[in-house]
């Protein structure tokens, strides 16, 4: 793959962060954004500290390039720190690169899946960006003294970079979703974006990863040649089936895209900006396949608070003068 192309510094190999000097429970945390003295302050005060914080990086996130802050960590997964200019940005100068790679989006549900499954959390360290998807991990990196500038949700990212592919003549492969699903979001963005030089999908018969006919689906992106491709099996069938095949194929950058497919076909709406911005979109989802979400929202919450409130009290016993532990 060669080294790194500009914009793409801080991952020099998959899976390798900048991590020196830093204690190994806390690696890719990153700086807290208030100083060393906040800790002396009364509980009321340090409170009102953190919920400002977060209103502030919900309603203003600054522009964090790739190149000023380091990766930061929420349990065990490293997100690069990006707003969604900054990473659009990043995927232009892969796809300029025409070396393969692949980029993640986890959410809550990705790093609960992630705890349990060694697999899929080696595939989110080895991913050559990786973008938070969800302001409770925002809120999460925040509290536990890291940085997130904001929500780079995929359904978000996916139409600015298929403006970039009219743009710049980029052709796109949409794999995944329901064959119904598939073909009207290639039909919609042929329709939005003429320019496009071809938009190919398919959708392979819904099957377990091991079971899935490799080489028919190889001979399809092969014949394509695509520059953007979307996988859309949802998680973690497409970060394992990206991660298995990105070398072999040479797509200069694959995207776990998800339920995007849907949102692309018109199957889906985005909830009303408001929600987005204050982190309740996942209430708007919930109403709209509530058979299929409530199972995965309620394991998500059981799961993800104690898992950041037991890193929280970790690094909190760390910073902890040694006569006091």
């Amino acid at each position: 793959m060669g080294g790194p192309g500009p914009g793409m510094a801080l991952r020099t190999a998959p899976g390798k962060r900048s991590e020196v000097g830093v204690h190994p429970i806390c690696r890719g945390v990153g700086t807290h954004p208030h100083p060393f003295w906040v800790g002396n302050l009364p509980l009321s005060a340090r409170a009102w500290l953190s919920v400002r914080g977060m209103v502030e990086t919900t309603f203003h996130p600054p522009a964090v390039s790739r190149e000023q802050a380091e990766p930061v960590m929420v349990l065990g997964v490293a997100f690069d720190p990006m707003t969604l200019a900054g990473a659009v940005e990043s995927i232009e100068r892969m796809i300029a690169s025409r070396r393969p790679h692949y980029v993640v989006t986890p959410n809550v549900d990705f790093l609960v899946q992630a705890q349990r499954d060694p697999a899929l959390h080696k595939i989110l360290a080895d991913a050559h960006l990786v973008l938070c998807d969800g302001k409770p991990l925002v809120w999460a990196a925040h509290w536990l003294g890291g940085f997130l500038p904001g929500r780079v949700a995929g359904s978000d990212l996916v139409p600015v970079l298929l403006q970039k592919a009219s743009d710049h003549g980029w052709r796109v492969f949409l794999l995944g979703g329901s064959e119904e699903a598939a073909a009207e979001a290639a039909r919609r963005i042929k329709a939005v974006h003429p320019s496009i030089p071809d938009v190919a999908f398919y959708s392979p018969p819904h099957r377990p990863l091991g079971e899935m006919n490799h080489a028919e689906i190889i001979g399809r992106v092969r014949a394509a040649n695509p520059d953007l491709m979307l996988v859309c099996f949802g998680c973690p069938k497409q970060e394992k089936w990206m991660a298995q095949h990105y070398r072999t194929l040479g797509v200069p950058v694959m995207i776990g895209a998800g339920g995007t497919i849907d949102f692309l076909a018109g199957r889906l709406k985005r909830a009303p900006r408001w929600m987005q911005l204050t982190g309740t979109e996942w209430l708007f989802r919930l109403s709209q396949e509530p058979r299929r979400l409530f199972k995965r929202y309620a394991d998500d919450f059981l799961h993800f608070l104690p898992a950041v409130r037991a890193v929280r009290a970790q690094l909190r016993r760390l910073k902890r003068p040694a006569r006091e532990r």
